[in-house]
């Protein structure tokens, strides 16, 4: 038996000091205009739709655990910008909850930037300054459905799967480092570390996947690890499913592989979406009514390269 939903679940806040969360969106793109998506620490199985993307999250804390999972989705001011977050956090409850609320803090004053990188910085060096004694990896992403540009950056996590409908294939979306320095580690680790980022051509069909490291490590009878393999054979396997169902059959494929799904021992988190053409004409006219009529607008951030 599947321990997927068939209803959307809503989205559960972290705490009670931050904002009420939402149930998916519509496909009205007035729907998307400044709406987020926040939650962590607790059960979810719920669809998600944002400009250019369809998606299920599914999310499933241990009792006890050490840390948790956060998630954050986000539409810009114009509605025409999507950002997904995923971050894994490792330390004590306090730790865990004052980091959870930086991050949703950094993220929502960054939602109209469309470079993701400053974000991280900002974070990292917050995080850093805090003295916060919990290790925290994150996966970010920012698609722009006009151009079809896709750009991914990480903090010590592990790099998203990509499935290219041209290519009919999944790859996992790493980024190189040519240059010297501190690039793309965990945050809260080192101050002054840069963080990098990956641009994609998207083509509508192509999927990205975001998990956290509990599902990799989840362990056999035989303390064998999940690892890559397994993953790419459950996500190869599940390429013509709905995002649903591939988030199923990923999350039941661990389960098997642990033989006893209670001794799993660390949180789990997966987020597959796919890329979609959920835009109608009149987004583009709210995007310059917005834009001539709005003090705030997009901030075009894209220092560096």
């Amino acid at each position: 038996m599947s321990a997927f939903s068939d209803t959307a679940q809503p989205f559960a806040a972290p705490d009670a000091a931050l904002p009420a969360t939402a149930e998916a969106v519509d496909d009205s793109p007035h729907r998307f205009a400044c709406h987020e998506v926040w939650g962590g620490n607790r059960s979810i199985q719920s669809p998600v739709e944002l400009p250019g993307i369809r998606g299920y999250i599914y999310s499933q804390p241990v009792v006890g655990a050490r840390g948790g999972d956060v998630h954050y989705l986000s539409v810009c001011g114009s509605g025409l910008m999507s950002r997904v977050c995923l971050a894994d956090v490792v330390g004590h409850g306090e730790a865990v909850a004052e980091i959870s609320s930086l991050m949703h803090q950094k993220l929502r004053r960054s939602m109209n930037r469309t470079d993701q990188r400053s974000m991280l910085s900002d974070l990292n060096a917050t995080l850093y300054e805090q003295g916060i004694d919990a290790m925290t990896t994150a996966a970010t992403c920012t698609y722009l459905p006009p151009t079809r540009r896709l750009s991914e950056s990480y903090a010590g996590h592990e790099p998203a799967w990509y499935y290219s409908v041209a290519q009919k294939k999944w790859d996992r979306l790493s980024i190189e480092h040519p240059r010297k320095g501190l690039f793309d580690i965990a945050l809260a680790v080192e101050k002054g570390v840069r963080y990098s980022r990956r641009k994609v051509r998207v083509r509508t069909g192509d999927r990205i996947v975001f998990f956290t490291d509990g599902l990799l490590e989840t362990k056999s009878p035989q303390e064998e690890q999940f690892g890559r393999e397994r993953l790419k054979a459950a996500l190869e396997a599940s390429t013509e499913e709905s995002c649903k169902q591939l988030a199923a059959n990923v999350i039941e494929s661990v389960h098997s592989f642990a033989a006893h799904p209670e001794t799993i021992d660390d949180d789990m988190t997966i987020i597959a979406l796919e890329f979609v053409d959920n835009l109608q004409s009149s987004a583009f006219w709210h995007l310059i009514r917005h834009r001539l009529f709005s003090r705030e607008g997009i901030v075009y951030n894209e220092g560096g390269k």
